[in-house]
C-alpha cells in the first residue's frame, strides 16, 4: 500500500511567488516498486518535505529508489538542488537515485535543461 503525504498551505503573505491557496504537494511512496511519487508544486516548503522523503525512503541512502516527477507542475532550482544533492549522496553510497518524467512535461525539459539524466514515459 502506498504511503502519501502532503504540504498544505501556509498562512497568506508568506513570501512564496505566487498564491498560497494555489499552492498544492502531494507524494506517494510504493513500497514494491521502490517509487516515490511527487505531484503538484516542488515549492520551498514542499522542498523540505521532499528532502526528507528521499532519505527516508532510500533508507537514508542504502537503497535505490526511483522519483516520479510526471505529475509535477512547479519544479524550481531548490527542487532541482534537492534532487541533484540527493543523487550525489546516492550515488556516492552505490545506490543511485532514479529520476522519471513524461515526455514534454514540465519536469521533463526542467531536468533537461539542468543536466540531470532520466527516463521518460
Amino acid at each position: 500500500m502506498p504511503v502519501t503525504s502532503r504540504v498544505e498551505p501556509t498562512a497568506p503573505g508568506s513570501g512564496y511567488p505566487h498564491a498560497v491557496d494555489d499552492q498544492n504537494y502531494s507524494s506517494s511512496f510504493d513500497e514494491a516498486s521502490s517509487v516515490l511519487t511527487v505531484r503538484g508544486e516542488v515549492d520551498e516548503a514542499a522542498g523540505v518535505v521532499l528532502r526528507e522523503e528521499l532519505t527516508k525512503y532510500s533508507r537514508e541512502f542504502e537503497r535505490r529508489i526511483t522519483v516520479d516527477l510526471s505529475e509535477v507542475e512547479y519544479l524550481p532550482s531548490l527542487a532541482i538542488g534537492v534532487l541533484a544533492t540527493a543523487r550525489r549522496t546516492a550515488d556516492q553510497a552505490g545506490v543511485g537515485l532514479g529520476l522519471r518524467a513524461v515526455d514534454g512535461s514540465l519536469s521533463q525539459r526542467v531536468l533537461t535543461i539542468c543536466g540531470l539524466d532520466h527516463e521518460t514515459d
